[in-house]
């Protein structure tokens, strides 16, 4: 977990606190807004505003954050990748993935050598490290079973440390309410079988994405957060809306 009075210090002696998110299309969700990127800044400036004693300046300022994901992409595409990922010299690196690797013929074995080689690239940076198993599926879809060996591999294989952080998103994101979430309409997807018009069983909707982000808060940064009360607040139109 990360302090808020850990970020106040980088903000005051560095004038800035970045984070870069990567991962597959779970993390880039560019069609979808809010999407928990979105939502994971908005809310960090707000309570770290609060925190120090309103300096929205350095807080909003000084707090950016950088979309690295990358649609339909695997670990393996993770690690080919990262010196692109830590161009900006990241203060922290947040990664959600996985379910597309069991679908594009990377092993566990290799997925956990990916990840492994992903973490050390950071952590030889001096950054740290949060990386998340991907959100299961809806209760329809072959994915979560496709998938479950390589998210028990991860919490199983790689502990968190000082510099790197394991959240196990697979399970912790089953407890949610997932017949509300999975409601996009699919368009065509030879590769996973889906044809056009089916309901989306693994990208969440707003609310699903809003659910990600009260983990990712609250796991990472010690940060309440309702999904619920935040997409109500969007919909009805409120300039800040509320957590």
């Amino acid at each position: 977990m990360i302090n808020l009075s850990d970020i106040q210090n980088k903000l005051i002696n560095s004038n800035k606190f970045w984070i870069v998110f990567t991962g597959d299309s779970i993390t880039s969700c560019e069609w979808v807004h809010p999407n928990w990127r979105e939502i994971v800044e908005y809310v960090l400036k707000e309570e770290m505003t609060k925190y120090m004693d309103g300096d929205w300046i350095t807080s909003e300022w000084g707090i950016r954050a950088f979309n690295f994901g990358y649609d339909g992409s695997t670990t393996k595409d993770i690690v080919q990748k990262i010196d692109t990922i830590l161009s900006v010299n990241p203060d922290l690196v947040i990664g959600l993935m996985g379910s597309n690797d069991p679908t594009l013929d990377v092993s566990v074995e290799e997925s956990i050598a990916n990840i492994n080689k992903i973490i050390d690239a950071v952590n030889n940076i001096n950054t740290k490290i949060v990386w998340a198993n991907s959100t299961p599926a809806g209760e329809a879809s072959p994915k979560n079973a496709e998938y479950e060996s390589y998210a028990i591999a991860l919490i199983d294989s790689i502990k968190s440390s000082s510099e790197t952080q394991i959240i196990d998103m697979f399970n912790i994101y089953k407890q949610f309410p997932l017949d509300k979430i999975f409601t996009f309409i699919s368009e065509e997807n030879i590769v996973e079988n889906i044809k056009e018009g089916e309901i989306d069983l693994q990208h969440p909707n707003q609310l699903g994405n809003a659910y990600i982000a009260k983990v990712m808060l609250k796991e990472i940064f010690g940060i309440e957060f309702d999904p619920e009360e935040y997409i109500r607040s969007t919909l009805a139109g409120d300039k800040l809306p509320s957590y």
